[in-house]
């Protein structure tokens, strides 16, 4: 039975992308495709069991020079539980992007029916090898990059379970990196809390919220203000993409603090979509791949 957690959550998220939807009607086309994707990816990762992680000979030296947590050890992904966690993505993606439909049956049956096909899946989700990729995007009649996409939000789950299960051993620890301490992922989203507008990254891989100076770009480190830009509507100030001219790269954001309910953070990014368009017209790149920074959504 799911669990009323697991309840409010999704209660979270739809109302978060309710809200997006009433309050930039002019973005509700990309948000509708992602809507059940979002709530199906949580749901996915809800019901899967705890990974086993070795977190005793947990470094942590190596982990104040800037080793991930999960630098060295691989999120298992069996069969079984692909196979639950595709039995809820590909619904949703299919839902949201039509075009998709047949290669995603085809994954769906190759997936269900043949062993070895499996096995490449699996070493493509835990090593992120592109040859494996293109291989398999080949065999589905599908573009690479979009089965990279596909492969991502079939991964996400497992690395969100596994971040839940290992966020208590840093919760008190320092990380001065702009890419995620648990998995060494990029942040999707910045968030700015608190009184005084303390900047919080959130994980475009497995969701991990970290603490990260708000003058410097996460991607390159840059540190030089004057090369910095912050980018907002006059009427929406409260929202925002924080650029790099060092390396062209961009991350949007959420100033909270005047906010009565903040939206779902894996929501959040995706109502920024408008600025998303608006710094990539001018030649920046988003520093994460979140779907629908990157993909066609005609």
């Amino acid at each position: 039975m799911v669990s009323n957690e697991t309840d409010q959550q999704e209660k979270e998220i739809r109302d978060s992308i309710l809200r997006i939807k009433n309050d930039i009607p002019q973005i509700a086309g990309v948000v509708n495709a992602f809507e059940e994707l979002l709530v199906k990816r949580y749901l996915a990762k809800s019901k899967l069991p705890v990974p086993t992680l070795n977190l005793e000979n947990f470094d942590t030296a190596r982990f104040y020079q800037g080793a991930p947590i999960l630098d060295e050890r691989k999120i298992e992904i069996d069969r079984d539980s692909l196979l639950q966690v595709a039995d809820l993505i590909i619904p949703a993606l299919e839902k949201g992007f039509p075009k998709l439909l047949h290669p995603l049956e085809r994954l769906k049956s190759f997936m269900q029916g043949d062993q070895s096909f499996m096995d490449r899946l699996l070493a493509a989700l835990e090593s992120g090898n592109t040859t494996i990729i293109g291989e398999i995007a080949s065999q589905l009649e599908m573009e690479p990059e979009t089965l990279q996409f596909v492969c991502s939000q079939l991964a996400i789950p497992f690395a969100e379970k596994a971040e839940e299960t290992v966020r208590t051993l840093i919760k008190d620890m320092e990380w001065h990196k702009g890419y995620c301490p648990v998995c060494g992922g990029w942040p999707g989203v910045s968030f700015w809390k608190e009184q005084e507008g303390r900047r919080f990254l959130d994980c475009s891989v497995c969701g991990h919220e970290w603490s990260f100076m708000r003058t410097k770009c996460p991607f390159c480190e840059n540190d030089d203000n004057a090369k910095m830009e912050l980018v907002f509507s006059e009427d929406r100030k409260f929202e925002h993409a924080e650029l790099c001219h060092v390396c062209k790269r961009y991350i949007v954001g959420l100033d909270t603090r005047g906010m009565i309910t903040a939206p779902h953070p894996s929501v959040a990014p995706l109502g920024l979509i408008y600025l998303d368009f608006l710094v990539q017209e001018r030649g920046f790149r988003p520093g994460a791949a979140l779907g629908w920074n990157v993909l066609d959504k005609t």
